[in-house]
């Protein structure tokens, strides 16, 4: 592979299989662009071969583009950052997965078109990214009610071929109004991140006040729990709306007790234009580091991918790698 190629990982299953032509078009575009000799298309064929691909490729690479869902990117991401820092090459994505909420905080969305000719500007960015118990993230970690109706959505997809906000709601309903769960939670909260919520933190110890330095203790019990880079997570619900992916912090999101089916939904609905912050059961905060504890193993997910487990290291890992962006 000579130096300056572009590198597309794709992954062929992605949206029942359709992510096989999304891969042949896209080739067909980049080829045109950049010419055979600029670009190699590499199809994966089995979970975390991606990662291994991005890892294992040559210094000199232009630029390396995951073409498929969140899961993919993840992968692709995870390998990058197996590599020196000085040797990671620009990430770009292609949306072709049922969520694509990375792409949208990159401003991938779109055509595919749209997507090669904004690659090919390569107007980049020095993004953050997670890690949790050693595993990397670069949207979304999150537990309870919302990794539930994540995970939920992923087996839906598979059993009908249905994708994007449509099938995430049909999820929601479903663990609303017949799997709602409460999950007692502590939270150790490292660094000044400024709680959004007031003075003092939620359930936090008395004179816990809002940007000390010192770690600052949340416990409770919550419907859910978000760890946010970007903004969005289950198709573009902007569950942390004010998140920047440059910051060094992750932004929080927790929702408490008590609601009922019908009211969890109304802050649901609501959040998918972020309009659910100034509900009272709905708590916001930033952090660059957490330790997270549950009394029970709750649902979980990074990137859309199932976790286990009850107790969770969180550290993010400020613009660890550079993205290519649309905007």
């Amino acid at each position: 592979m000579d130096a300056g190629t572009i590198v597309l990982i794709a992954n062929p299953a992605a949206q029942n299989g359709r992510g096989s032509w999304a891969a042949v078009e896209a080739a067909s575009l980049f080829s045109a662009r950049v010419g055979e000799n600029g670009f190699r298309l590499v199809l994966t064929e089995r979970p975390g071969h991606a990662a291994a691909i991005a890892r294992d490729l040559p210094s000199g690479v232009r630029a390396v583009v995951a073409l498929g869902g969140d899961g993919i990117i993840n992968e692709v991401a995870s390998g990058l950052m197996e590599r020196p820092a000085a040797d990671r090459p620009p990430l770009g994505v292609i949306p072709a997965g049922s969520g694509n909420d990375y792409a949208e905080t990159l401003g991938m969305n779109g055509s595919l078109p749209k997507a090669v000719d904004r690659i090919l500007q390569f107007r980049t960015v020095s993004a953050d990214v997670g890690r949790v118990n050693g595993r990397y993230f670069v949207e979304t970690l999150s537990f309870g009610l919302d990794a539930a109706i994540a995970l939920d959505t992923v087996e839906r997809r598979v059993r009908t071929g249905k994708a994007g906000t449509r099938l995430y709601l049909e999820a929601a309903v479903d663990q609303l109004f017949h799997h709602l769960a409460l999950y007692p939670f502590k939270a150790v909260v490292e660094g000044d991140g400024a709680n959004r919520d007031g003075v003092s933190a939620p359930f936090g110890h008395p004179g816990d006040l809002a940007g000390s330095a010192l770690p600052r203790v949340v416990e409770g019990e919550a419907y859910l729990f978000a760890v946010q880079i970007g903004p969005t997570y289950g198709g573009h619900f902007h569950i942390t709306p004010d998140a920047a992916i440059d910051d060094g912090l992750f932004d929080l999101c927790w929702a408490t007790p008590s609601l009922g089916p019908w009211k969890a939904l109304a802050v649901l609905l609501a959040a998918k234009g972020g309009h659910h912050t100034g509900n009272s059961h709905i708590h916001l905060d930033r952090a660059p580091a957490l330790t997270l504890d549950f009394a029970v193993e709750p649902p979980a997910q990074i990137d859309g991918e199932k976790i286990t487990g009850t107790h969770f290291e969180i550290d993010c890992i400020p613009r660890a790698l550079t993205v290519i962006c649309g905007r």
